[in-house]
């Protein structure tokens, strides 16, 4: 026990890392535990105080209630009586203490907010006969992590079908507070109800009785009569009855659908397939019109794609050329999706709440006798056929030229809209062969010359953090950028991150609104990984742990989006994905931004509308994350279990 009071102080003290729920929750002696979480609570309330220290002692608070979730050993009166001491200490240090503060009224704040939790708490403790729902409610209105409820149904089932004292279940009142949240618009706390239910929905101890089932659905079919009714006054009225209606097929469990696809992925509230009047929107596609496109410049270059021999989805496309001063012109071609639809259509729309294309482990039929791997963001009548860079084709285009010299920095560039035809379709495995061996096609061979020349003098400008970059070498997760810096990956890799490099720099420039894509990494953590991984190919060798990285992958932060923020990983200041609009909705807000804000110059209001844009896109796409990550395993359980 001392080994976790020294881990705990070290924390506060900003030496390491918090303490692991798991490794809280592995001690037996729950209640020393909870004498050493007070302990360190009030050393630090006895020392330096102040706005940071508060909120980790806030922190350690949380980690008491952990601990009353998933333990009915706790001395519920002890922890009672330690809370009070706490909460009259801190009055005694605001009263006695207050001019020393340097901004009181922020201090204030702090402390009322850790008052405000203590009692929270303490209502917990009194209401002894309704603890159990009490408890998971605290977390999943205060806490607020998802984490945190996942791992207490995991170690105490019987949370999951708790009863408040009006003997109403957990998931009744979630249902109400999610389906409040749409109807007033909140839709952080809608995404976010959204997803406990999906929680709630999959797990395997979940029960929902008939008489309780039928209780919900009565409620459903109330609050869509009363958003139909006051349709005047609630907004996307159609939307909220559409999302509505997703929950209660679940609950009634009633699935016409002629495959298991359908069944897994409304758990999660993911959509398969694409409704007819999104097929529709296809007729509406400005393909026809390539040709009397003025606002638009033709690429002339020598331009080559490259890929893995299955892709059907070919989004980007790059040229590179030695200039009369010695430097090279790159020029990227992305796939330009609001070339073809404007930004708030339907078939966008629709894209941007899928928010990527999901990979899977095994094929689904898709229609008769169709079956795919892909549930893709764009009918594919779209994205692998009519904005698809295929060879011989103009194509609609946003193309990023840059000019480099030979020590990487970048004397000019241009993000302009585009007309391009791509005069070669290449593998990964074509291009490394050309970088090797002379080849009878001189311009081909000189594109990909100059490419790899390229992408060798960037190789020295970007460096990634060593773990992040192994881990991401062996990743199946195409949200983020595959870091290969071995020949042609290495070219398709610097191409990539060079293009959402400077993109993002120019909205951080100008203080322009932008979805940067973002990634923190705590620096204790990762000197532990690292040193981990030394020690355990130093005993056993490096090719028996090829695969470490892959589980690393699951402990290893991943990135996010959001109006501000660095990526660590990648090693760069600012960053945001714009070079896969069809398999990216990320990408598709970051065009719509450049359409506002570079292609014209931006009023106010166009300014402050892109910024509620973002924000909301933001919200949405890290809010599914983890419901996608959950319908991928859960999709390939379901073929393990037919084995």
């Amino acid at each position: 026990m001392k080994n976790i009071e020294k881990q705990l102080t070290n924390y506060i003290n900003d030496k390491c890392p918090l303490v692991k729920d798991q490794e809280l929750l592995s001690y037996k002696n729950v209640n020393e535990l909870v004498d050493i979480l007070f302990s360190v609570i009030n050393k630090e309330l006895d020392t330096t105080l102040g706005e940071k220290s508060l909120n980790k002692i806030r922190i350690l608070l949380d980690k008491v209630v952990l601990l009353l979730s998933n333990s009915d050993q706790v001395d519920r009166k002890i922890v009672s009586r330690k809370l009070n001491k706490i909460d009259s200490k801190m009055n005694t240090i605001l009263i006695e203490k207050k001019e020393k503060f340097k901004n009181k009224s922020k201090i204030q704040k702090e402390f009322k907010k850790t008052s405000s939790r203590i009692i929270d708490i303490e209502k917990i403790l009194e209401e002894k006969d309704t603890k159990p729902y009490d408890l998971i409610m605290y977390l999943v209105e205060e806490v607020k992590d998802t984490t945190y409820i996942e791992y207490s149904f995991l170690k105490m089932p019987s949370l999951i079908n708790v009863k408040d004292k009006d003997d109403n279940t957990l998931y009744y009142n979630i249902i109400k507070k999610y389906i409040n949240s749409l109807v007033i618009d909140n839709y952080e706390d809608s995404l976010y109800y959204n997803n406990i239910l999906s929680l709630l929905n999959t797990n395997n101890n979940f029960r929902l009785s008939e008489k309780e089932r039928r209780k919900c659905i009565d409620y459903i079919y109330k609050e869509i009569d009363h958003i139909k009714v006051n349709k005047k006054r609630i907004n996307n009225t159609k939307e909220k009855v559409s999302e509505i209606n997703q929950l209660l097929d679940i609950i009634k469990k009633d699935y016409k659908e002629k495959d298991k696809m359908n069944r897994i992925a409304k758990k999660y509230n993911i959509n398969v397939y694409f409704d007819e009047s999104i097929q529709d929107n296809l007729k509406l596609v400005k393909e026809s019109k390539i040709g009397q496109m003025t606002d638009r410049e033709v690429i002339d270059d020598y331009i080559i794609t490259i890929d893995k021999e299955s892709a059907i989805e070919i989004d980007d496309a790059l040229s590179c050329k030695r200039l009369a001063n010695g430097n090279y012109l790159l020029g990227v071609h992305i796939a330009s999706v609001l070339s073809y639809f404007d930004y708030d259509s339907d078939i966008v729309r629709e894209a941007l709440n899928r928010i990527k294309s999901i990979y899977l482990s095994h094929k689904y039929q898709e229609k008769d006798d169709d079956f795919n791997r892909t549930i893709p963001l764009f009918p594919y009548d779209f994205s692998a056929k009519i904005a698809s860079l295929v060879p011989n084709e103009k194509k609609l285009t946003r193309s990023y030229i840059f000019e480099i010299d030979k020590n990487g920095n970048i004397v000019d560039e241009e993000f302009k809209k585009t007309i391009i035809t791509s005069n070669n379709k290449t593998t990964y495995r074509e291009i490394d062969y050309i970088i090797n061996n002379d080849i009878d096609n001189k311009e081909l061979k000189e594109t990909v010359d100059n490419l790899y020349k390229v992408a060798n003098i960037l190789d020295k400008k970007y460096s990634p953090k060593e773990i992040y970059e192994q881990i991401k070498e062996s990743t199946d997760d195409y949200s983020d950028l595959r870091v290969k810096r071995i020949g042609a990956e290495k070219i398709v890799y610097h191409a990539m991150l060079l293009t959402g490099n400077r993109v993002a720099e120019f909205f951080n420039r100008n203080n322009y609104p932008c979805l940067y894509r973002v990634h923190e990494v705590n620096e204790d953590n990762e000197l532990k990984i690292r040193s981990m991984i030394d020690s355990l190919i130093e005993t056993y060798g490096g090719e028996e742990f090829k695969k470490l990285y892959q589980l690393l992958e699951g402990i290893y932060p991943k990135g996010w989006y959001a109006k501000e923020g660095s990526h660590e990983g990648l090693g760069i200041e600012h960053y945001c994905h714009c070079t896969s609009g069809l398999r990216r909705a990320a990408d598709i807000v970051v065009e719509h931004a450049l359409e506002v804000c570079y292609d014209k110059s931006p009023t106010k209001q166009e300014l402050e509308e892109l910024e509620k844009e973002i924000e909301k896109r933001a919200n949405l796409i890290n809010s599914k994350q983890d419901p996608i990550e959950w319908f991928v395993k859960d999709y390939k359980r379901s073929f393990q279990k037919r084995r």
